[in-house]
């Protein structure tokens, strides 16, 4: 009778216990009995295009969300950051958190644009400092070489790569894999596809490991996923039904990697996962054509709150908070310090970002003061420029000259722009004070 109790837990209280578990404090042991290394494990995981307004408990976004049992899980067992500050496309992104840099120290500055090889990213930082303490291992989406390099992520410092090198798969079921410079053509979901790889992967480590998962979920093209991932078995599978209506798809992508991400978890030894810290992103905001109020047209490709301000959680080894909401600032090159910080280097910042691990057990640690995002190259340019934040306010200056000014603490969705009448002194001294972070970057 236990072992049918045992097997009907749902999922998600499941992953509350065994990612709860992974807090404490335990020294793995192997099938021989022999200590094994407590260096925590890394599991990142990227979702891609995924905004607040798709998924996720931010404060005033009432919109449709997408199913997410595991995800809620994680949250539930750790901490959800609410201002995590991405750049507005997914390659300036990934490279700032590859490198812990800003767009314009990197030249890459909006999709497609190419990472310099000479460039020092964290897989390489964290072997070169723990003299190869840890396997290291991007499985999916890379998208920071241009698709022509393909061995590039090796050449970078990436132990194991495997995935796509472009933007994304031009059909979930029919795609293109680079693995070790061969590309090779597969037929599997992709979502499915990278999970399986993921967990192949673990299962041959017996070293600590990060790996970097990286999701084409839920970027176009917007599909119906396999039924047995999803919960609407009524969605069609005719591409003018997406076509006339994508959200139920785009959500329906969430859900699929969702689940998929709940059956990587539960495939990991008890040691693995006492010993790994979990965490996940959003890489920028919800897509134009799904895009949910209060983004509407204001969401990915843009530097508004819609388009950088994107879902952080963090869970796992020796994350004693539980269910915690943190308000405060976090910027995607600060995951580079994170990362270090968590495989025991002692950095506690790198270039521009700074780690958040100590939030992971006090609420009342240092914070930074504030968060710079910035959008270049895109064509066409009408979006391109740089914003600022602190606590209250936030700046956005366009290529085009265009200013804004919105005091987030009482207008968080960004609706008046102070700019467009004289400001009062507590407004004109965050501008200034803007500025000035400005021009000392």
């Amino acid at each position: 009778m236990m072992t049918q109790k045992l097997l009907i837990i749902p999922l998600s209280v499941l992953l509350i216990f065994v990612l709860g578990a992974a807090s404490c404090k335990q020294t793995p042991i192997d099938q021989e009995g022999d200590v094994l290394d407590d260096s925590p494990n890394i599991v990142f995981i990227i979702a891609d295009d995924m905004g607040w307004d798709a998924f996720g408990n931010a404060p005033g976004i009432n919109s449709v969300k997408a199913n997410t049992p595991v995800l809620d899980s994680m949250a539930g067992s750790g901490i959800t950051f609410t201002n995590f500050w991405t750049s507005p496309e997914c390659s300036p992104t990934r490279a700032s958190l590859l490198t812990g840099k800003y767009g314009f120290r990197t030249g890459v500055g909006s999709a497609g644009q190419v990472l310099s090889e000479d460039e020092m990213i964290i897989q390489k930082y964290i072997s070169d400092k723990t003299d190869n303490k840890y396997s290291n291992a991007v499985i999916g989406k890379w998208h920071v070489s241009g698709g022509v390099n393909l061995t590039a992520p090796e050449s970078l410092g990436v132990q194991y790569f495997s995935g796509i090198m472009i933007g994304m798969v031009n059909d979930y079921y029919n795609w293109t894999q680079t693995t070790n410079g061969a590309q090779q053509n597969i037929t599997t979901y992709a979502t499915t596809h990278f999970v399986n790889q993921s967990i192949n992967w673990m299962e041959q480590q017996t070293k600590p490991f990060f790996l970097w998962l990286a999701f084409n979920a839920p970027h176009t093209p917007f599909h119906r996923p396999p039924l047995d991932l999803i919960t609407d078995q009524s969605l069609s599978n005719n591409q003018s039904d997406v076509n006339a209506n994508p959200l139920p798809y785009y959500l329906a992508s969430i859900e699929s990697m969702d689940k998929e991400i709940g059956r990587m978890i539960a495939s990991m030894s008890e040691v693995q996962r006492e010993n790994t810290v979990f965490m996940i992103i959003g890489d920028n905001g919800t897509p134009t054509q799904v895009a949910q109020a209060p983004y509407i047209g204001r969401a990915k490709s843009t530097l508004y709150q819609g388009g950088i301000n994107c879902p952080l959680i963090v869970c796992g080894k020796n994350v004693t908070r539980k269910n915690a909401i943190e308000n405060a600032l976090v910027q995607a090159p600060d995951m580079f310090s994170t990362f270090a910080d968590i495989a025991g280097i002692g950095d506690t910042s790198y270039f521009d970002g700074i780690s958040v691990k100590p939030l992971f057990t006090n609420a009342s640690a240092a914070k930074r003061t504030y968060n710079y995002s910035e959008f270049f190259g895109n064509s066409p340019s009408r979006n391109d420029g740089y914003t600022l934040r602190n606590n209250q306010y936030k700046y956005i200056k366009l290529q085009n000259g265009t200013e804004y000014l919105y005091k987030l603490s009482t207008d968080p969705f960004e609706t008046i722009n102070l700019m467009l009448e004289p400001l009062d002194t507590e407004a004109q001294q965050n501008l200034e004070a803007l500025s000035n972070i400005k021009s000392s970057l």
